[in-house]
């Protein structure tokens, strides 16, 4: 840490101490002071003040310093400067997305959570993280975005035996989107098409061709 040693005050002024690298003055009421203070040429000076005017005064009073490092601050001028808040705010779309996600994530929940990309490969007899991967591109396995952007699983895809139900990537194709979220939702909730039942338990049965034309249903409606 840098020395300090303190040195007699100039007229007018509250403290000011010397460090190696420099000065620190705190002036109380008269910034004339300045006129009788040597300063290093590599000095930075902070001046604030309550008032715009009396700033603009100490500005003409010490051209002599004009080539200092001064910077001059106004109160009044910090406040209008405050971060105006409602410009951080979201607007209508984009919190409808972000309920969107929301939303998702609540039926992930109901639906019996996410398994994590080791214990999927477990399920699957060890299979290799780039043959995963394949199957997701494919469609034949769901991943949703998990915590920290890591692949999460939906574990309602799965059979009791730990296989992968059948028909998955036939219903993504029919669907309007390829969006993981929204294909989970399709696949969790009761839908009106089915007699309101839920399009994986259908799958489960073995009833693709159901869930399969109740994608292309939405597909059509736009719903």
């Amino acid at each position: 840490m840098p020395k300090t040693q303190s040195k007699p005050s100039p007229a007018g002024t509250k403290r000011t101490s010397v460090h190696d690298d420099g000065v620190m003055m705190v002036l109380k009421h008269r910034p004339a002071a300045l006129k009788n203070l040597a300063l290093p040429a590599d000095a930075q000076v902070a001046i604030v003040s309550k008032s715009a005017t009396a700033l603009q005064k100490i500005r003409e009073r010490n051209k002599q310093l004009a080539g200092q490092a001064f910077r001059f601050f106004s109160e009044a001028g910090k406040k209008a400067a405050v971060v105006n808040k409602e410009a951080f705010a979201p607007d209508a779309r984009a919190l409808a997305v972000l309920e969107g996600v929301r939303i998702a994530q609540e039926d992930l929940r109901r639906s019996g959570g996410a398994y994590d990309l080791d214990q999927v490969r477990t399920l699957l007899r060890g299979i290799s993280r780039q043959a995963i991967d394949k199957r997701v591109q494919e469609g034949s396995l769901l991943a949703v975005p998990g915590p920290s952007n890591h692949k999460s699983f939906p574990t309602l895809q799965f059979n009791s035996d730990g296989t992968v139900v059948e028909g998955l990537k036939s219903v993504r194709e029919a669907l309007p989107t390829s969006n993981p979220w929204t294909v989970l939702n399709f696949l969790a909730q009761p839908d009106d098409r089915l007699n309101g039942r839920k399009p994986i338990d259908l799958l489960k049965e073995g009833k693709i061709d159901l869930v399969v034309e109740a994608a292309r249903r939405m597909a059509q409606q736009g719903a």
